[in-house]
């Protein structure tokens, strides 16, 4: 095992890349070059991989060795399901009045934006195990998420009615509001998956 000071950097650096989708599905990622690349040697690069395999950001194949996954259509549907509930979760787990959520600027594309304005809502939960679910969900679903712009009508407009929600606003239209999010992209899944797929060849 690496040590920690070597290790966790390397990890981050990965995981970043993979949120920002600098990999598509299906890429190989060879060990050897991203340590060239991280300026590390190979093993924390390999230990890196494993656990982020263990967070299912990353496929291991025997003989195959570690590769970006590819959601079908079925799986995409899964992981917005998941994060459906997540995010209902994190709305109801505090009382009071839910916070006013301003997604920052100079956000790298709708992807990222969706990300942020998720992970805003997660965290008025203070609850660090639901901001983990949310944060792995959203590296798997992110880059779907980026091509939402060919498979949906207006994602963007659907993004600022949702921040529109928050602050003090009824829980229970946020609530509505996200479960048609995540209506909509359920049934474009096949799409985006077919998008995503297209972007691989």
């Amino acid at each position: 095992m690496s040590p920690a000071h070597v290790l966790e950097p390397t990890y981050d650096a990965l995981r970043r890349r993979l949120v920002a989708g600098d990999w598509p599905p299906r890429c190989r990622l060879e060990a050897a070059r991203l340590a060239e690349e991280l300026g590390v040697s190979i093993t924390p690069v390999r230990d890196a991989l494993n656990r982020l395999t263990g967070e299912r950001l990353v496929e291991s194949e025997p003989g195959e060795g570690f590769r970006v996954p590819r959601l079908d259509g079925a799986d995409l549907r899964t992981t917005f399901a998941w994060h459906h509930r997540l995010m209902a979760m994190a709305i109801r787990w505090r009382g009071g009045p839910f916070p006013a959520i301003e997604i920052p600027r100079g956000h790298d594309g709708i992807g990222e934006r969706t990300a942020l304005l998720f992970g805003s809502i997660a965290a008025t939960a203070r609850n660090g195990e639901l901001n983990r679910a949310v944060s792995q969900a959203a590296a798997r679903l992110n880059p779907y998420r980026q091509l939402e712009l060919k498979a949906l009508d207006d994602p963007e407009k659907e993004l600022a009615a949702l921040e529109a929600l928050t602050g003090g606003r009824s829980r229970a239209a946020l609530l509505a509001a996200i479960g048609d999010y995540h209506a909509r992209r359920k049934a474009a899944a096949d799409r985006l998956a077919e998008l995503v797929r297209g972007e691989d060849l």
